[in-house]
């Protein structure tokens, strides 16, 4: 950046330049006219002249801006010249340059907010911080029962990092004005710059219970809240009959803290009006940015319903809402959702089309949806046949092979692609959907299972794993369990996973007399497995809703002391922690 230094090398004198601004400011009558008139609309000479200005000062042409604005200034423009020179020294580093002017200036009209603001700010910036004190302390005395010099003065400390001197102001404010009623905005800004989370949120909360439109400062400004301190500002957001910008910045905190599920709870049972419709699309809006589709789902079914019970459609929102319920691996929703987003006498939209056929994919309703096809077929022109990939799918997990290579036939698939990854493994071909499945786009629960199956093995071909997974697409969980102990038998190098993969099955059943056992087996068999932690686990668990207090305390306790470096040793602490006490714990007591 060029300095205002620089104008000394085409032989102008940078102190003379500033003691001749003063100078055009004292001799000049009408400058003394324009300060006192300066609430005036702007009108000629002035207008031009500003217009210039900001050109060259946009346009980075710094030299240019400051003669510009400094002929504002002799024109008797004098805030907007101060504001203007004070922006283009920042850019150029050369902030001490206004103060000449400015203490030419504010002694002609002292009160004047504007000018005491900026000679404060650029007093604080360059380091004079006993002139700034005095100068605040002037502005202050001249009105002693205003708020505006405390606010500016504290708001300019806060912005250069200067938290405990603009908690001195408050307080002195506090005691000057009877309260900090009018000075909430600052108060919440200071308090979170001290880390007095709690208090911090309290003050957010009484400002935005009139000026709801801080909802973003308070979500910027609590956002830095350490987890140790999140709950402190959750009750202090939430007490005393919170606002809705309260409920709003809440919500969006939880969903920048990770945790965008009990973001969506915090406003979920608002009363429905159209502030709350408001609050729930802006919370939709930042799920889906940042992918957090099943709360983005829960808040879109939430709007369609409630205009929906006004008489309106919102096909759009019917839309975005099934676009989220897919992604958050919801088909039933995200199904109904999309056929509410067609209008009856449309032609069906080929992005409405695709989310309705994937979700009767992932539901295995593989005859509804190419009946669905059908139907679209023609208005979808030549597009209907990109389409066969979701019947295909579609006949895949309803477990019919035979009817989804016939889908195929007509347009066999890339190599790479899922599809006909799935299509190898069903047919124990497992090199081909070691390869293919890589690439997948499926319900990610398949997918991780597969992959990490074909990465525990070295075997080329296994039809028993093939029947193992084609029944678990088809939803046969027994028969499932069979293939997979079978083939536990047969890849030796792969049989922890294998028989950790039936416990699992049987225990998303409920049945854990049958898990018990399989889990058992992984955690004494295969002790130095990778499954060998989450087997001990489970197995407590197991027992623990068996009400095997003492059993499951054993297995929790065995789990920590073996796998000390698991990532699953904090839930088994916290199963453990959870369990009754023991008559020898109630003795040590």
């Amino acid at each position: 950046m060029r300095r205002f230094g620089a104008c000394c090398a085409r032989g102008l004198a940078c102190a003379s330049t500033s003691v001749a601004v003063a100078a055009v400011v004292l001799a000049s009558s009408a400058m003394g006219q324009a300060l006192s008139a300066q609430s005036r609309p702007l009108g000629n000479p002035t207008a031009p002249l500003i217009a210039r200005a900001l050109d060259h000062e946009n346009g980075g042409r710094y030299d240019l801006a400051r003669d510009a604005w400094l002929e504002v200034l002799r024109a008797g423009g004098a805030i907007p010249a101060v504001l203007g020179l004070e922006r283009v020294y920042t850019m150029t580093g050369d902030e001490d340059l206004l103060l000449p002017l400015l203490d030419s200036l504010v002694p002609l009209t002292p009160t004047d907010p504007q000018l005491r603001g900026a000679q404060l700010r650029v007093l604080v910036i360059t380091g004079r911080d006993a002139a700034a004190d005095s100068a605040f302390r002037q502005w202050r005395d001249l009105r002693p029962r205003e708020v505006a010099p405390y606010r500016d003065y504290a708001r300019i400390l806060l912005y250069n990092a200067r938290p405990q001197s603009a908690d001195s102001v408050l307080a002195e404010a506090a005691t000057a004005l009877g309260g900090t009623r009018e000075l909430l905005l600052e108060v919440a800004q200071l308090r979170a710059a001290l880390g007095r989370w709690g208090e911090a949120a309290v003050a957010w909360r009484e400002t935005m219970r009139d000026q709801a439109y801080y909802e973003a400062g308070a979500v910027f400004s609590l956002s830095q809240a350490p987890p140790e301190s999140r709950d402190a500002v959750r009750e202090g957001l939430r007490a005393a009959q919170p606002p809705m910008g309260a409920y709003q910045t809440l919500s969006q905190l939880e969903l920048g803290w990770g945790a965008p599920l009990a973001g969506w709870q915090v406003i979920k049972d608002l009363p429905v009006s159209d502030t709350v419709v408001y609050v729930w699309g802006q919370f939709s809006e930042e799920a889906e940015r940042a992918q957090a589709w099943s709360a983005a789902r829960d808040a879109l079914v939430a709007i369609h319903a409630a205009r929906r019970s006004r008489g309106l459609q919102d096909r759009a929102v019917a839309e975005r809402g099934a676009n989220a319920a897919l992604k958050a691996n919801d088909p039933e929703t995200a199904l109904r959702l999309a056929r509410a987003a067609r209008g009856p006498n449309e032609a069906p939209k080929a992005e409405l089309i695709g989310i309705e056929l994937e979700a009767l994919a992932r539901l295995g309703r593989a005859a509804e949806a190419e009946q669905v096809l059908a139907d679209a077929a023609p208005q979808l022109g030549g597009q209907a046949r990109g389409f066969a990939r979701s019947i295909a799918w579609a006949w895949i997990r309803a477990g019919d092979v035979l009817r989804a290579r016939a889908v195929l036939a007509d347009g066999p698939l890339d190599a790479d692609d899922a599809v006909s990854g799935w299509l190898a493994l069903y047919d124990g071909d497992l090199v081909t959907a070691r390869r293919a499945l890589r690439y997948g786009d499926v319900a990610a629960t398949d997918a991780v299972a597969a992959l990490s199956l074909l990465s525990r093995t070295r075997a080329e071909r296994s039809p028993t794993v093939g029947a193992a997974f084609l029944a678990l697409a088809r939803q046969d969980s027994t028969a499932a369990v069979a293939a997979l102990l079978r083939a536990a038998e047969e890849l030796s190098d792969a049989a922890p996973l294998l028989v950790t993969m039936a416990a699992r099955v049987e225990m998303a059943r409920r049945a854990d007399v049958r898990a018990i056992p399989l889990w058992t087996r992984v955690a004494t068999g295969y002790a130095q497995s990778p499954e060998a932690a989450e087997a001990r686990l489970e197995w407590g668990r197991a027992l623990k809703r068996r009400g095997d207090a003492r059993g499951a305390r054993e297995q929790f306790e065995t789990m920590i002391i073996e796998y000390p470096g698991s990532a699953l040793v904090p839930q088994a602490r916290r199963e453990l922690d959870a369990l009754p006490p023991t008559r020898a714990d109630e003795c040590a007591e």
